[in-house]
């Protein structure tokens, strides 16, 4: 597939162009050096011609900072798989040691360079721009990816240099997202399951920014993994990229079918671990409890698992599993856990076998409300994904909390539903 990827240095808007071609608000922006550090892709079309388009951190070439070394890395292999590689610089700072140091690392792969003068919002920037033939490259495209000026212009150029088979990058498949508190090992996982640096990993807790949709096909079945943001605790939040990263992770959570939420073995379940699952459990997402760094949990895998359900009670229905992300000890049980999870978040069941699933269960254990037996008209499953199934009663407001965990207990053994939630919605006949 052909791709073409945006590099530069950081704050000269290179998500704002990568947003404007792509269509779409998929990469953060923000005034602050460094905001993106991992690679975001995405598919982009011009001109009947679609390619891969890819967003990468800010590019400083000499630092001893331990994740800019890791951009640095990322950034080589993306420009060596790359088909065109677009240069972006501003002309509002002018040409740049940092540039003129980039140029230099960017010689050995001249033909597929292309500089973007970005920020040139007037005739007047224009004119400006043109001292950035001094960096050694032949082609220069003066543009405003804000306003969207000779962003056209631009795309022309990229499409004439691109090969003609299609862009391969398909979203389809089971959604999982990868959810947990920061540095709980979310994107240490991720890279064991796709065997390779995909997503930037340091010690540093808040390293992921972004969400990380990554394609990925394990035994012949189709899959999305998200890696996103590590998520604080409200009041520890600042307003701003970390802002915008926690917003964007919990959209993961609504969009996915199944959160693997992450649990760091080492320090148990903690308060901001219950917030988290209860946040999965209130969405009606699947659900797969992942308990990493088993490496350094003096407690067996048993041990542990007794305190996850005492602790995260009320996630009875997911599957928990073990793993050594650094290692990639249980990695694949991961994926084994979410498609059992799967089949019972999509499944669909006959209205008939529902209704009378619900009368045998309403017979066995009957409600009254105010002296009047509590009667089901009729139950069918309404959707899927989660499977929710609606009950038409003669008294809604009979049905109290206490009965209705007995009674989705019991509907879950009946209609086999073990791995996944079950959303039920209780209707007067009005």
């Amino acid at each position: 597939m052909s791709r073409v990827v945006i590099i530069g240095r950081p704050n000269v808007g290179k998500s704002s162009l990568f947003n404007r071609i792509v269509g779409r608000r998929k990469a953060i922006v923000e005034d602050v050096p460094g905001v993106t550090r991992d690679v975001i892709e995405a598919k982009a079309e011009w001109k009947g011609k679609e390619f891969v388009l890819v967003d990468t951190g800010g590019l400083v070439p000499e630092t001893r900072d331990e994740i800019l070394e890791k951009v640095k890395e990322t950034i080589r292999r993306e420009v060596d798989r790359a088909d065109v590689v677009l240069f972006v610089v501003s002309t509002k700072d002018g040409v740049t040691p940092l540039d003129r140091e980039i140029a230099r690392l960017l010689y050995p792969h001249k033909e597929k360079v292309i500089i973007v003068a970005n920020k040139t919002d007037t005739d007047r920037d224009e004119e400006l721009a043109i001292e950035f033939y001094e960096l050694g490259y032949e082609k220069l495209f003066p543009v405003s990816a804000v306003h969207g000026r000779g962003v056209g212009e631009l795309l022309d150029e990229v499409v004439n240099r691109l090969r003609e088979d299609k862009a391969e990058l398909s979203y389809e498949g089971v959604k999982i997202s990868f959810v947990g508190r920061p540095n709980v090992g979310k994107s240490s996982l991720l890279n064991a399951l796709l065997r390779e640096e995909r997503v930037i990993v340091s010690p540093v807790a808040g390293t992921t920014r972004d969400i990380v949709e990554v394609p990925f096909t394990w035994k012949g079945e189709k899959f999305v993994l998200i890696d996103t943001a590590g998520v604080r605790r409200p009041s520890n939040v600042e307003y701003g990229v970390e802002f915008y990263s926690v917003g964007r992770t919990l959209t993961a959570i609504d969009t996915s079918d199944i959160v693997c939420l992450i649990i760091d073995a080492s320090e148990g379940v903690t308060r901001q671990d219950k917030r988290l699952g209860g946040l999965v459990e209130r969405r009606y997402r699947g659900c797969v409890i992942v308990a990493n760094k088993m490496d350094l949990c003096p407690l067996s895998e048993e041990e542990v698992e007794e305190l996850i359900r005492k602790d995260l009670f009320f996630l009875d229905y997911a599957p928990v599993v073990f793993t050594v992300a650094t290692e990639g000890k249980g990695v694949e049980d991961i994926l084994r856990a979410s498609l059992l999870v799967y089949r019972d978040f999509s499944a669909q069941h006959k209205t008939s076998f529902v209704n009378r699933s619900v009368q045998e269960i309403v017979k066995g254990k009957p409600i009254h409300y105010r002296g009047k037996e509590v009667k089901v008209y009729y139950a069918f499953q309404e959707d899927t994904k989660p499977p929710t199934v609606v009950v038409i009663t003669n008294y809604p407001q009979a049905w109290k909390e206490n009965y209705v965990r007995y009674f989705l207990r019991k509907l879950r053994e009946k209609l086999g539903i073990k791995f996944s939630p079950l959303k039920l919605i209780i209707k007067g006949r009005e």
